[in-house]
């Protein structure tokens, strides 16, 4: 793990260091995969750490599926952000000593793991052994409860989980940081048991945990703390706001907090378009939109979301300004597609708009709001719309605008063009590296992963021959992930049995446990939202 754990890291760090307007530690990661969501590295990772399927960065290798679970999410992501956690522990200065010892003790030759935990403790005089132990050997991670008695500060630890409620337990030595806002100095210190103190702190003062959100695990504040930092936000940068905003939807995930902790902390936040701050929103809503397909409420719901959101795309506007920040750029391309899922029809119209531009003058169109524009038109196209985006997805022999065609085929609402999109897979007009994603390009976006896995059932063979021993494990799993009713976790562990190779067991547990995830947060969030809806409908 440790390669790729510190290649990942390494490669964050330049660019942090290199072009700190990108601010790389809180960028979303765009997977090619469409069953596979995006987000902050350390977030992706951490959701699949709070898993029952999660597993130890270090783990043996017994078998082709173990070796093809050491290659994902937390050998990459979550080893990336233990080290990061543990830089911000000791300190720039004396990690880079650390690191440089250890290099320089062991060039030309084999080194383990231990040997840098070692380097690191001599540079840092800290247990950097009995501190990585529990995050590298262990799977999961913890929930620091904060807990405030006039200057009394508590701190609890256990172990994180979501849709885990037999987990066993664990404990870890946990490299904490926090900070008094308002006073330009982050503190820290090494928690070694599960209930400490914090020095006294007076009672007026607000405390933040995870500066900058660096370390790799939760915080829960009670409700006093909670309130007191609700009011302090517009105090805070843009790392530690995104830092709560991940934290209190992780909590809701988790069952220990209702969605409206989630849903006012977004109200209180100050005016501004940061990128990093409306894409964490713009994920959760998402995630909510998807899962209430079908259900009465949700129409409620996405006026309420673009409620939210529409402001933020009204002061950035449809057309680039003038030396506008790239994270800009990247926010309009973002909440476009967004207020689109949430049927917005002034974005729709105001899409389609520019997308018959574009046929006449492609000049017309901004390259980097193409992708975003061409999939909202294709969500709500008619069967000519459909037919154009075809035709110039055939013409084309740019492979990136190929991509945003197809893309926008697989997305159409109207099921008969969305099996239509589904039958190219079975054609030689993509790659077959790229063929094999339009079932799931079509469950995510259409609204109908239920016409994409009965395609995909019928004709997994055609598809299977496509890729490789490892896409073949992935496949069918990943189309479920859209569902939200139990009995599908049932149907894709039946169908698993007699269809899928051994080699796909992993791949299965991960998509039965995230629909039957799904099922349970939407039983238990839904009657929360209503009533979260009705009282702003009431103010």
């Amino acid at each position: 793990w440790l390669n790729e754990g510190f290649a990942s890291w390494m490669g964050s760090k330049c660019t942090a260091h290199f072009n700190p307007d990108w601010e790389v530690w809180l960028a979303r990661n765009i997977q090619r995969d469409p069953a596979r969501r995006t987000g902050i590295a350390k977030e992706v990772a951490m959701e699949a750490d709070a898993r029952s399927t999660t597993h130890a960065i270090q783990q043996p290798v017994a078998n082709e599926s173990d070796a093809n679970s050491a290659f994902d999410d937390i050998t990459y992501r979550k080893g990336q952000s233990f080290l990061r956690m543990l830089e911000s522990f000791l300190g720039e200065d004396v990690f880079r000593d650390g690191v440089r010892r250890y290099i320089a003790a062991h060039e030309y030759s084999n080194s383990t793991t231990v040997d840098l935990w070692n380097a690191l403790s001599d540079a840092s005089g800290k247990p950097v052994g009995e501190i990585a132990a529990a995050w590298t050997e262990q799977p999961g991670f913890p929930v620091v409860m904060v807990k405030r008695d006039g200057e009394k500060v508590s701190l609890s630890q256990e172990r994180f989980t979501i849709n885990f409620p037999n987990a066993p337990a664990l404990q870890w030595k946990i490299p904490l940081t926090w900070f008094v806002v308002s006073e330009n100095k982050i503190e820290s210190r090494l928690m070694n048991d599960k209930i400490e103190n914090l020095p006294a702190i007076a009672v007026d003062r607000v405390i933040k945990l995870n500066a900058n959100g660096a370390g790799d695990y939760r915080v829960q504040y009670d409700d006093s703390s909670w309130k007191a930092l609700l009011d302090a936000l517009a105090k805070l940068n843009v790392e530690d706001r995104v830092n709560l905003l991940s934290d209190s939807w992780a909590l809701v995930q988790a069952n220990r907090a209702d969605v409206s902790l989630y849903l006012e902390l977004i109200g209180k936040l100050p005016r501004g378009h940061e990128l990093a701050e409306r894409d964490q929103i713009v994920n959760a809503f998402d995630y909510i939109n998807r899962l209430l397909l079908g259900d009465p409420n949700r129409q409620q719901f996405q006026a309420c979301a673009r409620s939210t959101l529409r402001p933020t795309f009204n002061e950035l506007g449809w057309e680039p300004k003038k030396n506008e920040s790239p994270r800009d750029s990247l926010l309009r391309a973002s909440l476009i597609v967004a207020l689109g899922d949430l049927n917005d029809q002034e974005i729709i119209d105001g899409c389609k708009q520019r997308f018959e531009k574009f046929v006449g003058d492609p000049g017309s169109l901004a390259p980097d709001l193409r992708a975003s524009i061409f999939l909202v038109v294709g969500q709500n196209a008619d069967e000519a719309t459909w037919n154009k985006f075809h035709e110039l997805g055939l013409k084309t022999t740019s492979i990136e605008e190929k991509q945003n065609y197809y893309d926008a085929l697989a997305a159409a609402r109207d099921p008969k063009l969305a099996g239509k999109a589904l039958q190219i897979s079975l054609s030689d007009e993509l790659p077959t590296s790229r063929a094999l994603h339009v079932a799931g390009k079509v469950a995510r976006y259409s609204g109908h992963p239920d016409l994409a896995w009965e395609f995909a059932k019928a004709n997994m063979k055609a598809l299977l021959a496509k890729t490789d021993a490892l896409g073949a494990n992935t496949f069918a799993p990943g189309l479920f992930v859209f569902f939200s009713e139990k009995s599908r976790a049932d149907e894709l562990k039946t169908y698993a049995k007699s269809n899928l190779p051994a080699t796909s067991a992993k791949e299965v547990a991960k998509a039965v446990d995230e629909v039957e995830f799904r099922a349970e947060f939407k039983k238990r969030t839904v009657p929360q939202l209503t009533a979260w809806i009705s009282k702003q409908q009431r103010k």
